[in-house]
């Protein structure tokens, strides 16, 4: 709506528990940890007139990293994005975005069809790694960091989503489609992978004095091969779905969301270790949203 501005706030966090085999013989033992998230992001919607609306969020928070190994390493350590480090720049600010969204098709407030496209920028924050972790070069391995809030790369940004209402159950189901492509190597030549999300849900009413809702969901993100100065980042291609389980209600402070998902890798793996070597984790996502006209 033309005018209106509608704030939100998103409360993310995420458990990963990870082990890769040895890499070699100085560290002859199993690696193991977990790397913890959490992130807030606050946002806003705008009504440039009926059919445009443009939505501005950043990121606040931090990673941190859980060695809980005995033996010392080079490649993980107990460390958080607080921290400064030999390959890794410290800061608490994540990404911003700015998208454009155009309303396509809107059948009002009754049932119907909601078709949205959408097209912006990902601006990325000075948390980034500043030099290749994987030494795809050939240099000696030295003390370096994995992780970091930021790949430090400029992305655009294409999504469309597509909705339908009903009067009865589900209410509301549908999903959204988004492309993220990054622009160029950012300045310590690392080119992030580009990414393709694909959310399916359907939400069903409890029809009860709170107006509250349950959700089911599944996400599926598809992410390509990143690059360190060229070379190709190994475990950076992977294939992932995330089933989801929501709950949704009506609040004096706005609309809140609490959502659980567990995503499962179908192919790669998760981007944690140093090369092609064994390895497997085990995931946790939990969200809190507040939205507010």
């Amino acid at each position: 709506t033309k005018g209106k501005a509608y704030y939100g706030i998103q409360m993310q966090s995420s458990i990963i528990d990870w082990w890769h085999d040895p890499i070699d013989s100085n560290e002859p033992y199993k690696h193991s940890g977990k790397l913890n998230t959490l992130l807030f992001k606050p946002s806003i919607i705008y009504g440039i007139n009926d059919k445009f609306n443009i939505m501005i969020s950043t990121q606040v928070g931090f990673r941190s990293m859980i060695w809980d190994q005995k033996g010392s390493s080079i490649h993980h350590r107990s460390e958080s994005t607080f921290e400064d480090f030999s390959n890794a720049n410290p800061s608490w600010i994540g990404d911003s975005k700015i998208i454009v969204r155009y309303l396509f098709k809107n059948d009002g407030m009754g049932e119907g069809l909601r078709l949205i496209y959408g097209g912006g920028i990902n601006i990325p924050s000075n948390s980034v790694l500043t030099s290749d972790p994987f030494f795809l070069q050939g240099k000696e391995k030295s003390e370096h960091r994995h992780f970091s809030l930021s790949s430090g790369n400029y992305k655009y940004i294409i999504e469309t989503q597509v909705f339908l209402k009903q009067e009865i159950n589900p209410v509301f189901y549908g999903g959204f489609l988004t492309y993220e492509y990054p622009i160029a190597e950012n300045e310590y030549n690392y080119l992030a992978p580009p990414l393709l999300s694909a959310s399916f849900s359907a939400t069903f009413k409890r029809f009860d004095e709170r107006d509250s809702s349950i959700g089911y969901g599944l996400g599926l993100l598809q992410s390509g091969h990143g690059y360190w100065n060229g070379i190709k980042e190994p475990n950076s291609k992977s294939l992932s779905i995330s089933p989801t389980l929501s709950y949704l209600v009506n609040s004096r402070f706005g609309a809140l969301s609490f959502n659980l998902s567990k995503p499962y890798f179908l192919k790669g793996a998760f981007n944690s270790n140093e090369g092609d070597t064994a390895q497997g984790s085990n995931i946790w996502q939990f969200t809190v949203s507040l939205r507010k006209v």
